[in-house]
C-alpha cells in the first residue's frame, strides 16, 4: 500500500501559504526533486505548474472544475476521496502532495495523508496560513544547505471522532485547539535548583 506525503515549503514562523511571496526564485523546484507520482490541486497547479520541474514525473490533478492540461499531466475525474483510496492501495511508490492546501485539508479529513515533508525554511513569512503540527509527530529531520532544515512527520489522527466540549475546530486543518485559559498566575519560565 502506498503512502501519501505531502510536500510543503514552510517559513521559521510557520506559514505554508504562497512560499512564492516570502522564497528566492527556484526554491520550490526542490518539493518535485526526485518526486513519481505527484498530486496538486487545480489552484496550485495553474499557478505552479510553469515553474515546477514535473518532467520525470507523472502529475495527477485534481479538479471539479475543467483545467487546460499540459503534456504528461492526467486529470483525476470521479470523486475524489474513492479515487485517492483506490490510488493508495495499487502498489508503488509513494503519491506526494505539492502545496495544494485545499486538498491538503480534505485529505486531512479524510485520513489520508500518511506523512508531511516540510522544508523549513529560515524566513520569516509574516502573514498567512500557519500549519498545526500537533497532529504530527517527527520521524527524521536533516540539514540542507542555506539554513533550510528538512523535517519529515508522520500524521497521528485521532482515535475517535467524538466532539471534546473543551475542543473547538481550528478550521485551518482540519485540528483542534484548547478552549482553556493559561493561568492568571506569574511562574518562572525556568527554575534554577541551588
Amino acid at each position: 500500500m502506498r503512502n501519501i506525503v505531502v510536500r510543503l515549503c514552510m517559513s521559521e514562523d510557520g506559514i505554508v501559504e504562497r512560499p512564492e511571496r516570502w522564497l528566492p526564485s527556484g526554491a520550490l523546484a526542490e518539493l518535485t526533486a526526485g518526486t513519481g507520482t505527484v498530486l496538486l490541486g487545480r489552484q496550485t497547479y495553474e499557478r505552479y505548474a510553469d515553474s515546477l520541474d514535473l518532467l520525470g514525473s507523472r502529475a495527477l490533478v485534481i479538479a471539479s472544475r475543467p483545467v487546460s492540461a499540459r503534456p504528461a499531466t492526467e486529470l483525476l475525474q470521479g470523486e475524489t476521496r474513492r479515487v485517492l483510496t483506490a490510488l493508495k492501495s495499487i502498489p508503488g511508490e509513494d503519491l506526494q502532495v505539492i502545496g495544494s492546501l485545499m486538498l491538503v485539508r480534505s485529505l486531512l479529513r479524510w485520513r489520508l495523508i500518511d506523512e508531511f515533508s516540510l522544508l523549513i525554511h529560515p524566513v520569516a513569512a509574516g502573514r498567512g496560513v500557519l500549519l498545526d503540527r500537533r497532529p504530527l509527530r517527527l520521524i527524521s529531520m536533516s540539514a540542507r544547505d542555506g539554513g533550510v532544515l528538512e523535517a519529515n512527520y508522520r500524521v497521528r489522527y485521532a482515535a475517535t471522532a467524538a466532539p471534546s466540549t473543551a475542543l473547538v475546530s481550528a478550521g485551518r486543518w482540519g485540528g483542534t485547539r484548547s478552549r482553556a485559559r493559561v493561568a492568571s498566575t506569574e511562574r518562572p519560565a525556568v527554575r534554577t535548583h541551588a
